[in-house]
């Protein structure tokens, strides 16, 4: 037990070592800049071709990273929000994610601001988006999932 407990103080006083080691040598290294106007193109990008990501939960809502609080932030004296029931040591503590609802996409404020970042490409994306799928029909939802997504 006390073998072991040493061993751990030795590799944390071997990476702080090498941590130190690492910054002073990037400390010594010299900065470099770079001077875009001097530099000759050598092509250009559509600007259709300029993208933009959303993350699928903000489309279809779900349960997704609860924004920082200020005050959180700012008192570091603050103690931590109780574990939720069920939560082990090994989880993702369940108080930092919060449901969120879909975005309103006919917003018209929303739509405008959008149409401002056009032409372009949107992602939507995300680890919502592998168990989402689009019914390309106008036939009622599909009782269960298509063969093949992640769902079925």
């Amino acid at each position: 037990m006390i073998g072991r407990k040493y061993f751990k103080i030795l590799v944390a006083v071997a990476l702080c070592a090498m941590a130190v080691a690492f910054l002073v040598g990037r400390l010594r290294t010299p900065v470099m800049s770079v001077d875009l106007a001097s530099m000759a193109r050598v092509g250009t990008v559509d600007e259709r071709f300029e993208s933009y990501n959303i993350e699928m939960v903000e489309v279809i809502g779900g349960r997704f990273w609860k924004p920082y609080s200020n005050s959180a932030s700012n008192n570091s004296k603050a103690p931590p929000p109780p574990k939720q029931k069920g939560s082990t040591s090994t989880e993702i503590d369940p108080n930092l994610y919060q449901y969120r609802p879909p975005i309103d996409l006919s917003n018209p404020r929303l739509r405008k601001l959008a149409a401002a970042l056009g032409p372009a490409y949107v992602r939507v994306s995300g680890t919502w988006a592998n168990s989402v799928y689009f019914q390309d029909s106008n036939n009622p939802t599909a009782a269960k999932a298509p063969l093949g997504s992640a769902e079925s």
